[in-house]
Protein backbone atom coordinates (compact mmCIF):
# COMPACT_ATOMS: atom_id res chain seq x y z
CA UNK A 1 0.00 0.00 0.00
CA UNK A 2 1.26 3.52 -0.77
CA UNK A 3 0.42 6.83 0.36
CA UNK A 4 1.96 10.77 0.26
CA UNK A 5 1.22 11.09 3.50
CA UNK A 6 0.69 8.81 6.47
CA UNK A 7 -0.67 9.64 9.63
CA UNK A 8 -0.81 7.82 12.76
CA UNK A 9 -3.51 8.89 15.05
CA UNK A 10 -6.99 9.96 14.59
CA UNK A 11 -7.51 13.13 17.24
CA UNK A 12 -7.13 16.60 16.58
CA UNK A 13 -4.17 16.74 15.50
CA UNK A 14 -3.89 14.21 13.06
CA UNK A 15 -7.28 14.84 11.06
CA UNK A 16 -6.62 18.16 11.22
CA UNK A 17 -3.16 18.04 9.28
CA UNK A 18 -4.98 15.27 7.55
CA UNK A 19 -6.97 17.71 6.21
CA UNK A 20 -4.77 20.36 5.53
CA UNK A 21 -2.88 18.26 3.51
CA UNK A 22 -6.05 16.41 1.26
CA UNK A 23 -6.79 19.24 0.24
CA UNK A 24 -3.52 20.19 -2.18
CA UNK A 25 -4.57 16.75 -3.65
CA UNK A 26 -2.19 14.80 -1.73
CA UNK A 27 -3.28 10.70 -1.29
CA UNK A 28 -3.21 11.12 2.77
CA UNK A 29 -3.89 8.23 4.98
CA UNK A 30 -5.05 8.10 8.38
CA UNK A 31 -4.68 4.94 11.13
CA UNK A 32 -5.60 5.42 14.85
CA UNK A 33 -5.46 1.83 16.81
CA UNK A 34 -9.22 2.46 18.02
CA UNK A 35 -12.30 1.93 16.90
CA UNK A 36 -14.08 4.83 15.15
CA UNK A 37 -16.54 5.05 18.14
CA UNK A 38 -13.81 5.05 20.54
CA UNK A 39 -12.13 8.20 19.31
CA UNK A 40 -11.69 10.88 22.03
CA UNK A 41 -13.41 8.55 24.82
CA UNK A 42 -10.90 9.87 27.28
CA UNK A 43 -12.08 12.81 28.28
CA UNK A 44 -15.84 13.78 27.09
CA UNK A 45 -15.72 17.66 27.52
CA UNK A 46 -12.94 19.97 26.58
CA UNK A 47 -13.26 23.86 25.74
CA UNK A 48 -12.08 25.85 22.64
CA UNK A 49 -11.40 29.57 22.31
CA UNK A 50 -14.33 30.88 19.92
CA UNK A 51 -11.45 33.13 17.76
CA UNK A 52 -8.82 30.00 17.62
CA UNK A 53 -11.95 28.45 15.75
CA UNK A 54 -12.18 31.12 13.27
CA UNK A 55 -8.51 31.60 12.93
CA UNK A 56 -7.99 27.62 11.94
CA UNK A 57 -10.96 27.53 9.92
CA UNK A 58 -12.33 24.50 11.93
CA UNK A 59 -16.10 23.33 12.07
CA UNK A 60 -18.38 25.29 14.34
CA UNK A 61 -19.71 23.31 17.28
CA UNK A 62 -23.54 22.57 16.58
CA UNK A 63 -26.60 22.67 19.05
CA UNK A 64 -27.67 19.38 19.99
CA UNK A 65 -24.41 17.60 18.41
CA UNK A 66 -21.16 18.78 19.67
CA UNK A 67 -22.11 21.70 21.43
CA UNK A 68 -22.27 22.08 25.07
CA UNK A 69 -22.23 25.62 26.90
CA UNK A 70 -20.51 29.35 25.68
CA UNK A 71 -19.27 31.48 27.79
CA UNK A 72 -17.29 34.82 27.12
CA UNK A 73 -14.72 35.35 29.83
CA UNK A 74 -12.92 33.39 32.67
CA UNK A 75 -11.48 34.42 35.23
CA UNK A 76 -8.24 33.17 37.71
CA UNK A 77 -7.74 33.73 41.17
CA UNK A 78 -5.24 33.91 43.98
CA UNK A 79 -4.11 31.08 46.48
CA UNK A 80 -5.99 32.65 49.10
CA UNK A 81 -9.54 33.29 46.45
CA UNK A 82 -8.75 37.11 47.81
CA UNK A 83 -8.12 38.74 44.44
CA UNK A 84 -9.19 37.88 41.07
CA UNK A 85 -8.13 38.61 37.33
CA UNK A 86 -10.71 38.47 34.07
CA UNK A 87 -10.19 36.87 30.39
CA UNK A 88 -11.89 37.97 27.91
CA UNK A 89 -13.12 35.67 25.29
CA UNK A 90 -15.59 33.73 24.16
CA UNK A 91 -15.34 29.63 24.57
CA UNK A 92 -16.98 26.86 23.21
CA UNK A 93 -17.92 24.25 25.99
CA UNK A 94 -18.09 20.99 23.49
CA UNK A 95 -18.24 16.91 23.04
CA UNK A 96 -14.68 15.70 22.32
CA UNK A 97 -15.41 12.54 20.90
CA UNK A 98 -18.62 14.14 18.87
CA UNK A 99 -16.13 17.07 17.34
CA UNK A 100 -13.83 14.47 16.54
CA UNK A 101 -16.00 12.53 14.62
CA UNK A 102 -16.89 15.92 12.58
CA UNK A 103 -13.55 16.74 11.87
CA UNK A 104 -13.13 13.04 10.63
CA UNK A 105 -16.03 14.24 8.00
CA UNK A 106 -14.02 17.20 7.11
CA UNK A 107 -11.02 15.24 6.30
CA UNK A 108 -12.78 12.82 4.31
CA UNK A 109 -14.43 15.61 2.22
CA UNK A 110 -11.02 16.62 0.95
CA UNK A 111 -10.45 13.02 0.62
CA UNK A 112 -8.28 11.91 3.25
CA UNK A 113 -8.87 7.84 4.47
CA UNK A 114 -9.24 6.39 7.16
CA UNK A 115 -7.93 2.90 8.80
CA UNK A 116 -9.44 2.23 12.21
CA UNK A 117 -8.37 -0.35 14.76
CA UNK A 118 -4.90 -0.54 12.85
CA UNK A 119 -2.16 -0.34 15.41
CA UNK A 120 1.06 1.14 14.87
CA UNK A 121 4.22 -1.57 15.06
CA UNK A 122 7.34 0.42 13.51
CA UNK A 123 8.69 2.32 11.25
CA UNK A 124 10.62 1.38 8.18
CA UNK A 125 13.77 2.93 7.77
CA UNK A 126 16.32 2.78 4.21
CA UNK A 127 19.47 4.33 4.30
CA UNK A 128 18.18 6.37 7.19
CA UNK A 129 15.37 7.69 5.79
CA UNK A 130 11.62 6.86 6.96
CA UNK A 131 10.17 5.68 4.55
CA UNK A 132 6.61 3.91 5.57
CA UNK A 133 5.58 1.96 8.34
CA UNK A 134 4.57 -1.18 9.77
CA UNK A 135 0.81 -1.32 10.71
CA UNK A 136 -1.26 -4.27 12.57
CA UNK A 137 -5.06 -4.72 11.38
CA UNK A 138 -7.40 -7.56 11.26
CA UNK A 139 -4.66 -9.86 12.47
CA UNK A 140 -2.56 -9.18 9.74
CA UNK A 141 0.80 -7.22 9.17
CA UNK A 142 0.50 -3.86 6.92
CA UNK A 143 3.46 -1.96 5.22
CA UNK A 144 2.52 1.52 3.78
CA UNK A 145 5.53 3.26 2.03
CA UNK A 146 4.69 6.84 2.28
CA UNK A 147 6.43 10.15 1.71
CA UNK A 148 5.88 11.26 4.98
CA UNK A 149 4.94 9.32 8.01
CA UNK A 150 3.44 11.38 10.69
CA UNK A 151 3.57 10.50 14.26
CA UNK A 152 -0.01 12.03 16.00
CA UNK A 153 0.09 9.00 18.34
CA UNK A 154 0.24 10.90 21.95
CA UNK A 155 2.05 11.27 24.59
CA UNK A 156 3.28 7.97 24.05
CA UNK A 157 4.96 9.26 20.71
CA UNK A 158 5.06 5.83 19.70
CA UNK A 159 6.39 6.90 15.85
CA UNK A 160 9.03 9.32 17.27
CA UNK A 161 10.72 7.21 19.85
CA UNK A 162 11.31 4.73 17.09
CA UNK A 163 13.80 7.07 15.49
CA UNK A 164 17.59 6.06 15.37
CA UNK A 165 19.90 7.50 18.20
CA UNK A 166 21.47 10.96 16.50
CA UNK A 167 18.30 11.44 14.52
CA UNK A 168 17.63 15.57 14.00
CA UNK A 169 14.34 15.13 15.29
CA UNK A 170 14.65 13.77 18.64
CA UNK A 171 13.51 10.36 20.10
CA UNK A 172 13.21 10.73 23.39
CA UNK A 173 10.72 9.51 25.62
CA UNK A 174 8.97 11.26 28.60
CA UNK A 175 9.60 10.49 32.50
CA UNK A 176 7.36 10.65 34.94
CA UNK A 177 8.50 14.29 35.90
CA UNK A 178 7.89 15.07 32.38
CA UNK A 179 3.95 14.79 32.19
CA UNK A 180 1.21 16.62 33.44
CA UNK A 181 -1.54 14.02 35.19
CA UNK A 182 -5.13 15.49 34.51
CA UNK A 183 -8.28 14.50 37.08
CA UNK A 184 -11.72 15.99 35.58
CA UNK A 185 -14.40 15.24 38.29
CA UNK A 186 -17.63 15.64 36.87
CA UNK A 187 -19.59 17.09 40.18
CA UNK A 188 -23.54 18.10 40.85
CA UNK A 189 -24.06 20.40 43.76
CA UNK A 190 -25.81 19.64 46.92
CA UNK A 191 -27.66 22.71 46.73
CA UNK A 192 -27.80 22.93 42.86
CA UNK A 193 -30.73 26.63 43.67
CA UNK A 194 -28.07 28.16 44.70
CA UNK A 195 -25.12 27.68 42.48
CA UNK A 196 -24.60 28.71 38.66
CA UNK A 197 -21.32 27.80 37.01
CA UNK A 198 -21.51 30.33 34.17
CA UNK A 199 -17.68 30.28 33.46
CA UNK A 200 -14.17 29.19 33.93
CA UNK A 201 -12.04 29.88 37.08
CA UNK A 202 -9.01 28.77 37.71
CA UNK A 203 -6.21 29.40 40.59
CA UNK A 204 -3.21 28.30 38.80
CA UNK A 205 -1.23 28.04 41.89
CA UNK A 206 -3.25 25.07 42.93
CA UNK A 207 -3.49 23.72 39.23
CA UNK A 208 -7.30 23.88 40.09
CA UNK A 209 -10.28 24.80 38.08
CA UNK A 210 -13.73 24.86 38.13
CA UNK A 211 -15.77 24.98 34.78
CA UNK A 212 -19.66 24.54 33.24
CA UNK A 213 -20.68 21.09 32.32
CA UNK A 214 -23.57 19.77 30.14
CA UNK A 215 -25.52 19.86 33.24
CA UNK A 216 -26.47 23.04 34.36
CA UNK A 217 -26.85 21.70 38.03
CA UNK A 218 -23.12 20.58 38.20
CA UNK A 219 -19.84 21.50 37.06
CA UNK A 220 -16.29 20.21 36.23
CA UNK A 221 -13.94 20.35 38.88
CA UNK A 222 -10.25 19.51 37.66
CA UNK A 223 -6.59 19.84 38.63
CA UNK A 224 -3.35 18.98 37.11
CA UNK A 225 0.23 18.49 38.43
CA UNK A 226 3.08 16.59 38.18
CA UNK A 227 4.27 13.37 39.04
CA UNK A 228 1.12 11.55 39.48
CA UNK A 229 -2.36 11.18 40.08
CA UNK A 230 -2.37 10.81 43.75
CA UNK A 231 -0.17 14.06 44.12
CA UNK A 232 -2.59 15.70 41.88
CA UNK A 233 -5.21 14.24 44.60
CA UNK A 234 -3.33 15.77 47.28
CA UNK A 235 -3.46 19.39 46.04
CA UNK A 236 -6.89 19.27 45.05
CA UNK A 237 -7.24 18.63 48.85
CA UNK A 238 -5.12 21.66 49.54
CA UNK A 239 -7.49 23.96 47.31
CA UNK A 240 -10.60 22.53 49.21
CA UNK A 241 -8.70 23.44 52.61
CA UNK A 242 -7.78 26.85 51.70
CA UNK A 243 -10.75 27.40 48.94
CA UNK A 244 -14.63 27.23 50.09
CA UNK A 245 -17.01 25.87 47.20
CA UNK A 246 -20.45 25.03 47.49
CA UNK A 247 -21.28 21.03 48.75
CA UNK A 248 -21.39 18.41 46.00
CA UNK A 249 -20.83 15.14 44.66
CA UNK A 250 -18.48 13.32 42.15
CA UNK A 251 -20.54 11.96 39.28
CA UNK A 252 -17.96 10.78 37.66
CA UNK A 253 -13.85 10.84 37.24
CA UNK A 254 -12.18 11.08 34.07
CA UNK A 255 -7.94 11.13 34.39
CA UNK A 256 -5.53 11.86 31.06
CA UNK A 257 -1.44 12.91 31.63
CA UNK A 258 -0.23 15.92 29.11
CA UNK A 259 3.11 16.43 28.23
CA UNK A 260 4.90 19.34 30.00
CA UNK A 261 8.58 18.80 28.33
CA UNK A 262 10.03 21.26 25.97
CA UNK A 263 9.16 20.22 22.36
CA UNK A 264 11.68 18.54 20.14
CA UNK A 265 14.05 20.70 18.45
CA UNK A 266 13.40 19.88 15.35
CA UNK A 267 10.24 18.18 14.49
CA UNK A 268 11.54 16.80 11.26
CA UNK A 269 13.65 13.63 10.06
CA UNK A 270 14.05 12.23 6.60
CA UNK A 271 10.95 11.70 5.75
CA UNK A 272 9.44 12.37 9.00
CA UNK A 273 6.94 14.68 11.11
CA UNK A 274 6.17 14.91 14.47
CA UNK A 275 3.01 16.66 15.94
CA UNK A 276 0.59 17.26 18.36
CA UNK A 277 1.36 15.17 21.79
CA UNK A 278 3.96 13.64 20.59
CA UNK A 279 5.99 16.55 19.80
CA UNK A 280 5.02 17.93 23.72
CA UNK A 281 3.38 20.99 21.73
CA UNK A 282 1.19 22.25 24.88
CA UNK A 283 0.60 25.69 26.43
CA UNK A 284 2.43 26.16 29.18
CA UNK A 285 -0.24 27.72 31.23
CA UNK A 286 -2.99 25.55 30.87
CA UNK A 287 -2.02 22.52 29.07
CA UNK A 288 -4.11 23.15 26.28
CA UNK A 289 -2.75 21.49 22.77
CA UNK A 290 -5.06 21.19 20.21
CA UNK A 291 -4.75 24.70 19.05
CA UNK A 292 -0.65 24.80 19.67
CA UNK A 293 -0.42 21.69 17.34
CA UNK A 294 -3.20 23.30 14.79
CA UNK A 295 -0.26 26.35 14.62
CA UNK A 296 2.28 24.29 13.62
CA UNK A 297 0.13 21.63 11.35
CA UNK A 298 -0.79 25.20 9.35
CA UNK A 299 3.10 25.74 8.64
CA UNK A 300 3.87 22.14 8.09
CA UNK A 301 1.26 21.85 5.62
CA UNK A 302 2.49 24.67 3.60
CA UNK A 303 6.66 23.88 4.14
CA UNK A 304 5.72 19.76 3.73
CA UNK A 305 3.20 20.27 0.88
CA UNK A 306 6.17 21.97 -1.04
CA UNK A 307 8.84 19.15 -0.43
CA UNK A 308 6.15 17.03 -1.49
CA UNK A 309 6.00 18.14 -4.77
CA UNK A 310 10.11 18.17 -5.20
CA UNK A 311 10.79 14.92 -3.87
CA UNK A 312 8.88 11.49 -3.40
CA UNK A 313 10.48 11.08 0.43
CA UNK A 314 11.15 14.95 1.03
CA UNK A 315 14.49 14.91 3.78
CA UNK A 316 14.82 16.85 6.94
CA UNK A 317 16.60 19.98 5.08
CA UNK A 318 13.91 19.64 2.39
CA UNK A 319 11.06 20.38 5.20
CA UNK A 320 13.49 22.62 7.59
CA UNK A 321 11.00 25.85 6.77
CA UNK A 322 8.89 24.16 9.46
CA UNK A 323 11.17 24.36 12.34
CA UNK A 324 12.64 27.80 11.71
CA UNK A 325 9.02 29.18 11.38
CA UNK A 326 7.70 27.55 14.02
CA UNK A 327 10.66 28.11 16.79
CA UNK A 328 10.87 31.38 15.53
CA UNK A 329 7.01 32.26 16.47
CA UNK A 330 4.87 30.20 18.76
CA UNK A 331 8.20 28.10 20.03
CA UNK A 332 9.70 30.99 20.85
CA UNK A 333 7.17 31.93 23.48
CA UNK A 334 6.21 29.00 24.64
CA UNK A 335 9.72 27.97 25.48
CA UNK A 336 9.98 31.39 27.26
CA UNK A 337 6.60 30.52 29.26
CA UNK A 338 7.52 27.04 29.89
CA UNK A 339 10.88 28.04 31.57
CA UNK A 340 9.39 31.06 33.54
CA UNK A 341 6.61 28.98 34.88
CA UNK A 342 9.01 27.04 37.44
CA UNK A 343 9.52 30.57 38.80
CA UNK A 344 6.19 32.00 38.67
CA UNK A 345 4.48 28.62 41.09
CA UNK A 346 7.74 28.64 43.55
CA UNK A 347 5.85 30.87 45.99
CA UNK A 348 3.70 30.60 48.99
CA UNK A 349 0.32 30.78 49.23
CA UNK A 350 1.04 34.62 50.79
CA UNK A 351 3.06 35.72 48.18
CA UNK A 352 0.66 34.21 45.53
CA UNK A 353 -2.04 36.48 46.92
CA UNK A 354 0.51 39.65 46.91
CA UNK A 355 1.50 38.34 43.50
CA UNK A 356 -2.34 38.70 42.61
CA UNK A 357 -3.57 41.90 44.47
CA UNK A 358 -0.13 44.01 42.54
CA UNK A 359 -0.81 42.89 39.48
CA UNK A 360 2.75 41.02 39.53
CA UNK A 361 3.32 38.29 36.96
CA UNK A 362 -0.67 37.52 37.17
CA UNK A 363 -2.80 40.41 34.84
CA UNK A 364 -6.04 40.58 33.94
CA UNK A 365 -5.87 40.13 29.52
CA UNK A 366 -8.68 42.18 28.47
CA UNK A 367 -9.67 42.68 24.45
CA UNK A 368 -7.35 45.35 22.95
CA UNK A 369 -5.07 45.82 25.63
CA UNK A 370 -1.91 46.64 24.86
CA UNK A 371 1.12 45.56 26.69
CA UNK A 372 4.58 47.79 27.09
CA UNK A 373 6.67 44.57 27.85
CA UNK A 374 9.70 47.00 29.03
CA UNK A 375 7.28 48.72 31.25
CA UNK A 376 5.56 45.70 32.59
CA UNK A 377 9.24 44.01 33.27
CA UNK A 378 9.95 47.59 35.25
CA UNK A 379 6.82 47.54 37.48
CA UNK A 380 7.51 44.05 38.22
CA UNK A 381 10.82 44.42 39.42
CA UNK A 382 9.29 47.57 41.38
CA UNK A 383 6.39 45.60 42.92
CA UNK A 384 8.45 42.55 44.00
CA UNK A 385 11.29 45.06 45.90
CA UNK A 386 8.42 47.06 47.66
CA UNK A 387 7.04 43.60 48.66
CA UNK A 388 10.32 42.42 50.40
CA UNK A 389 10.57 45.61 52.14
CA UNK A 390 6.77 45.18 53.07
CA UNK A 391 7.44 41.73 54.31
CA UNK A 392 4.98 40.17 51.96
CA UNK A 393 7.32 38.49 49.50
CA UNK A 394 10.32 36.29 50.67
CA UNK A 395 13.70 37.58 48.67
CA UNK A 396 14.65 34.16 47.82
CA UNK A 397 11.27 33.86 46.28
CA UNK A 398 12.49 37.15 44.19
CA UNK A 399 15.88 35.57 43.39
CA UNK A 400 14.37 32.13 41.85
CA UNK A 401 11.59 34.59 40.06
CA UNK A 402 14.47 36.60 38.74
CA UNK A 403 16.73 33.84 37.85
CA UNK A 404 14.09 31.32 36.01
CA UNK A 405 12.96 35.10 34.32
CA UNK A 406 16.49 35.69 33.45
CA UNK A 407 17.05 31.84 31.87
CA UNK A 408 13.66 32.17 29.88
CA UNK A 409 14.61 35.37 28.13
CA UNK A 410 17.79 33.65 27.53
CA UNK A 411 16.13 30.84 25.65
CA UNK A 412 13.18 32.81 24.35
CA UNK A 413 16.21 35.08 21.83
CA UNK A 414 18.18 31.72 21.33
CA UNK A 415 15.09 30.35 19.31
CA UNK A 416 14.34 33.40 17.68
CA UNK A 417 17.62 32.70 15.99
CA UNK A 418 16.84 29.25 15.31
CA UNK A 419 19.29 28.56 12.36
CA UNK A 420 17.65 28.98 8.78
CA UNK A 421 20.51 26.32 7.14
CA UNK A 422 20.41 22.82 8.70
CA UNK A 423 23.96 22.79 9.31
CA UNK A 424 24.22 25.36 11.79
CA UNK A 425 22.01 23.20 13.57
CA UNK A 426 24.24 20.90 15.64
CA UNK A 427 25.64 24.54 17.37
CA UNK A 428 22.41 25.82 17.68
CA UNK A 429 21.26 22.53 19.30
CA UNK A 430 24.25 22.60 21.66
CA UNK A 431 23.81 26.45 23.40
CA UNK A 432 20.16 25.19 23.77
CA UNK A 433 20.81 22.02 25.70
CA UNK A 434 23.23 23.93 28.20
CA UNK A 435 20.20 26.43 28.73
CA UNK A 436 17.42 24.25 29.27
CA UNK A 437 19.57 22.45 31.58
CA UNK A 438 19.72 25.34 34.06
CA UNK A 439 15.92 26.20 33.50
CA UNK A 440 14.60 23.47 36.02
CA UNK A 441 11.04 21.88 35.66
CA UNK A 442 7.77 22.43 37.49
CA UNK A 443 8.69 18.98 39.29
CA UNK A 444 11.36 20.79 41.09
CA UNK A 445 8.51 22.64 43.17
CA UNK A 446 7.80 19.06 44.42
CA UNK A 447 9.51 19.39 47.58
CA UNK A 448 8.06 16.04 48.71
CA UNK A 449 4.96 13.41 48.64
CA UNK A 450 3.44 15.00 51.90
CA UNK A 451 3.14 18.71 50.84
CA UNK A 452 1.80 20.76 48.10
CA UNK A 453 3.96 23.44 46.96
CA UNK A 454 6.35 26.12 48.47
CA UNK A 455 5.70 26.91 52.93
CA UNK A 456 6.60 30.03 54.36
CA UNK A 457 8.80 28.02 57.25
CA UNK A 458 10.91 26.23 54.54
Amino acid sequence: MKCDVLVIGACTAGVYFAKRMAEQGYRVMVADKCGKEELGKRLSIFHMDAAELKRYGAPVPEQGKDFVHSFKFSASRSALGRWEKYHEHTVYVMNLPAYIQRLVRWAREYGASFAYKTEFRDLIIEEGRVVGAKLFHGGKELTVEAGVVVDCTGIAAAARTKLPAGCVCENFALEQSDKFYVTVNYISFLKPEKVHIRHTISWPYYKVWIAPREKEQGAILGVGANMSYAYGERCLQKFLENISIPEFKVDKVERGAVPYHRPPYSFVADGFFALGDSACLTKPNNGEGITAAWFLADIAAEEIGEALRNALVPTAEDMWGVNVRYQRSQGAQFAELLATMTGAVDCSPEENNYEFRHNLIFKSNLRNQQVDKEQEKKDLIKGLLKGVLQGKMRLVTIKKLLHYSTIASKIKHHYLDFPVDIHDYPAWKETADALWATAGSMADVVYDEKYYLNDCNK
